[in-house]
């Protein structure tokens, strides 16, 4: 026994051990293989490439992995749910959110104590008063008029100050982050409050024509689109059905989910069973992974940073 003591562990990079992924099985092997495609989509020249992000991935700690896919130009579109809007706009302004665990905490006494919860981490009360705060002050400062979800968060993003915000960062980079249900958020909230006295109107249809028609002129130029998925929900669905009317399948999906299908959920619908809708072909590059997107982010991240430097 004393012979192992001798051998010593070998050092190896988050892109090492997943390209060794590859040689293994199940869930393992799909997060090589979704790497891979991503990687793919990124450097393809002629792709057209979405982010779908759903939940609250913002108060789970995911708010520097998208930093880094805008800024390194990796993607060209967000899709989001408002409550990662949310939550980046209320870290913009210093807010914080802090472990716990869900098994011993008494949600009573969180609340008693001034605190919100989001399974395993919390937040102060305060910390929607803080973004509430700022939110109004700089929809206060944007002109009256109807937007599209992304034109209204260009112009919060010009005026947040906060060099990590996703809404900063997609606003510097020209990145367009679309919210379909927006109005179904805090800042969505917001937003009609700010409405009531002036007009502030928010025109999802304006979304849906801009990617419509991307898609048509895309299909045109003979050009690719490709979209990367965590989760479901609205941002899946938006995402895939933005290519039915121009008939023109997305060449590249990675959706990381939890979700099944036997129930017969967006969220959990196989991405075999978009090919029954035309929402890709038999010639796209597809890839479902069953896993927490809490921890096929980071690692999906941090290896493409690892190839492309």
């Amino acid at each position: 026994m004393n012979e192992w003591k001798n051998i010593k562990p070998k050092k190896q990079t988050v892109n090492e051990i997943v390209k060794q992924m590859r040689s293994t099985a199940f869930n393992a092997r799909k997060l090589a293989e979704a790497t891979d495609i991503v990687e793919e989509m990124i450097k393809d020249d002629s792709c057209k490439r979405f982010l779908g992000l759903s939940g609250a991935m913002v108060p789970a700690g995911m708010r520097m992995c998208v930093v880094e896919m805008i800024r390194r130009r990796w993607i060209d579109i967000i899709v989001s749910t408002g409550a990662n809007i949310t939550h980046d706009i209320a870290q913009s302004y210093g807010e914080e959110y802090i472990q716990c665990d869900p098994n011993e905490v008494k949600d009573l006494e969180l609340r008693k104590k001034g605190y919100d919860r989001i399974y395993d981490v919390a937040s102060r009360i305060e910390t929607m008063t803080t973004m509430e705060k700022y939110i109004q002050k700089i929809l206060n400062n944007i002109p009256d008029g109807e937007y599209s979800t992304f034109d209204l968060l260009y112009e919060i993003g010009k005026r947040i100050d906060d060099s990590d915000s996703i809404i900063k960062c997609a606003s510097i980079n020209k990145v367009k982050i679309i919210v379909p249900a927006l109005i179904d958020s805090i800042l969505g909230i917001q937003i009609w409050m700010n409405s009531q006295s002036r007009y502030l109107k928010i025109d999802v249809t304006k979304d849906l024509d801009y990617v419509i028609n991307l898609n048509f002129d895309l299909k045109k130029e003979g050009k690719k689109t490709g979209a990367f998925i965590l989760g479901g929900g609205v941002p899946k669905n938006f995402i895939l059905q933005s290519v039915l009317v121009p008939d023109k399948p997305h060449n590249y999906v990675v959706q990381v989910t939890v979700d099944t299908p036997q129930y017969g959920g967006l969220s959990g619908a196989t991405l075999e069973e978009a090919l029954s809708w035309g929402k890709i072909d038999e010639e796209s590059k597809i890839c479902t992974l069953y896993c927490d997107a809490t921890i096929a982010l980071p690692l999906i991240v941090s290896t493409l940073i690892e190839r492309f430097e």
